[in-house]
């Protein structure tokens, strides 16, 4: 996982936030499609850095798709794919909290169950 792996320490702030937002705007994309990972780890989440610096680029990409299925709620599929990449990342609070709040704004709305 990208954090685990040193990130904090290599890149700026910029970077990691750019990293967050990417991430969760792929993530309330699909959601909002109605379909949910079901098997979202940090390790399954594609990290590439465009550049150096605080002018780097993020590119996200989710990888496995294979195990992703339709959902009837957006909400539900939201909360399940979120929950999991909680338990299962390396993200600080901080770091946890600011997905999040970009995910909300990709998303539309809060996700029920979170604890936000």
């Amino acid at each position: 996982t990208w954090h685990a792996e040193g990130a904090r320490e290599r890149y700026p702030q910029v970077v990691h936030e750019r990293m967050l937002k990417e991430l969760a705007d792929n993530l309330a994309r699909m959601h909002l499609g109605h379909w949910q990972h079901g098997c979202l780890y940090g390790k399954h989440v594609f990290i590439k850095v465009i550049g150096e610096g605080e002018q780097a680029r993020v590119e996200v990409a989710l990888l496995d798709l294979e195990k992703c299925r339709r959902r009837l709620s957006c909400q539900r599929a939201a909360g399940n794919d979120l929950r999991q990449l909680r338990r299962h990342s390396s993200l600080n609070d901080t770091e946890w909290q600011t997905l999040l709040y970009f995910y909300q704004m990709a998303f539309g709305s809060a996700v029920k169950g979170l604890g936000q």
